[in-house]
């Protein structure tokens, strides 16, 4: 059986941080930034007029609020740290509270390789037949690298995949207690440019139970995600999104099904704010 669940409405902050080395900038600038996906670095090749990420004075890109992440990485020797609080609320049988949601994003290697590090602080209430359950503390620490594949060309999309895994170092409320390995591959097409874009997600991860009859279980779980983003202002985008997860160990849970949509506000290249629902 499956399901479909439109999500609480959410409101979410983003600070984006961006730490460079002058020196480095220089050097960069000089010498063209070099390749910046792992085929053109195979191939030789530096196609820098196809690909502008890299600018110093650009809006970066950020994996986050879609569900698929972004098919660029943050260049070499650039280090960015993605930081969020989320509040969510479903009528008065669930409130939930999600702190720092940090992302440590560093560029190292190539301009096509970034080391991942993440680490979140979750507080749920739930009210289950008269009773309230409560869940607070420090989920599991978050280890990963992404490796941007290719860059887009006509009908072929950029790509990334990340290989990843969740490192057994939350609260007892949280923790699954083992290594939780995954792999994300994301996709993205500019369909016209600087005004509508698709991007697309499909990941294989083992992740932990999600209820409190479930802490310290794990089971593997496929995802899937689709968004259309519309640039409506230089600083406004606008999108939708329809995710799904298919719990694949033999559960009898059916998939579940999530529609998505949202504005997100670019105050600058350092900031922005995502209203979700």
């Amino acid at each position: 059986m499956s399901s479909l669940r439109i999500p609480a409405t959410s409101l979410m902050l983003i600070v984006l941080w961006v730490q460079q080395a002058h020196t480095q900038m220089v050097s960069r600038q000089a010498t063209g930034n070099g390749p910046k996906t792992l085929l053109e670095a195979v191939n030789g090749t530096d196609d820098t007029q196809a690909n502008k990420s890299g600018s110093d004075d650009e809006r970066l890109d950020p994996d986050r609020p879609h569900f698929p992440e972004a098919t660029t990485t943050v260049g070499k020797d650039r280090v960015v740290l993605e930081s969020g609080y989320t509040f969510a609320k479903k009528d008065s049988s669930f409130l939930s509270h999600s702190y720092p949601e940090a992302l440590l994003r560093v560029g190292m290697f190539a301009d096509w390789f970034e080391f991942r590090i993440g680490q979140n602080i979750l507080h749920e209430e739930e009210k289950i037949g008269g009773m309230t359950n409560v869940r607070s503390g420090a989920q599991d620490l978050y280890l990963g690298m992404k490796l941007a594949l290719t860059q887009q060309r006509d009908l072929l999309p950029a790509i990334a995949v990340i290989p990843q895994m969740m490192v057994p170092t939350g609260s007892s409320d949280f923790t699954a207690d083992r290594v939780l390995p995954g792999l994300n591959v994301d996709m993205s097409w500019e369909i016209v440019k600087n005004f509508f874009s698709v991007e697309v997600l499909i990941a294989d991860n083992e992740v932990a139970g999600k209820y409190a009859s479930e802490i310290h279980t794990s089971h593997f779980e496929t995802a899937t995600g689709i968004t259309a983003a519309f640039q409506v202002t230089k600083k406004l985008e606008a999108f939708a999104e329809w995710d799904a997860t298919y719990q694949i160990d033999g559960s009898e849970r059916g998939p579940r099904h999530y529609a998505v949509g949202g504005l997100v506000y670019f105050i600058s290249n350092d900031l922005e704010v995502a209203r979700t629902g």
